[in-house]
Formats: C-alpha cells, sequence, structure tokens
C-alpha cells in the first residue's frame, strides 16, 4: 500500500467533511435569518383565520345545563349589583 496514496485519501476526506460543515453552517445561519425576517413580516402582514363553515353548530336542548346555569348566575350578579 502506497503511502502516498493514504495521504490523499485522508485530504481529500478530510475537504469533503469541511465543505459539508460550512454548508451546514450557511445553511442554518440562513434559516436562523429567514425565521426571524418572517417573523417580523407577520407581525405587519398577519394571516387570516379562516373559519370552518361546514361544521354544524346545532346543540342539544338535553346537553345545556351548564349554560343555564351560567345565565342563572349572570342574572342573580346583575341583580344584586344594581
Amino acid at each position: 500500500m502506497d503511502l502516498e496514496l493514504l495521504k490523499a485519501g485522508i485530504l481529500l476526506m478530510i475537504i469533503g467533511m469541511g465543505v459539508v460543515y460550512f454548508f451546514l453552517t450557511i445553511m442554518i445561519c440562513v434559516v436562523n435569518v429567514s425565521s426571524k425576517i418572517i417573523k417580523i413580516a407577520n407581525k405587519y402582514f398577519p394571516e387570516a383565520i379562516e373559519e370552518d363553515k361546514y361544521t354544524s353548530k346545532k346543540k342539544s336542548p338535553a346537553n345545556n345545563d351548564a349554560e343555564i346555569a351560567l345565565a342563572i348566575a349572570c342574572a342573580v350578579a346583575g341583580r344584586r349589583a344594581a
């Protein structure tokens, strides 16, 4: 086995790993900067939240005990405040 060939292989491996490390470092920096830019842009141009128009909001009459109790509590609290 030739020692020069082994040195060339190790040098090629170090250069290849260095290029990959450099590329990954640059990529992480670009992702972080773009994330900050998007957060700043989202303050000025927020996305519209779309509501689902197809969900039915039917309430069953037997399952509104909590709403009735809340209405009674609000009425009692309003009566005491007045």
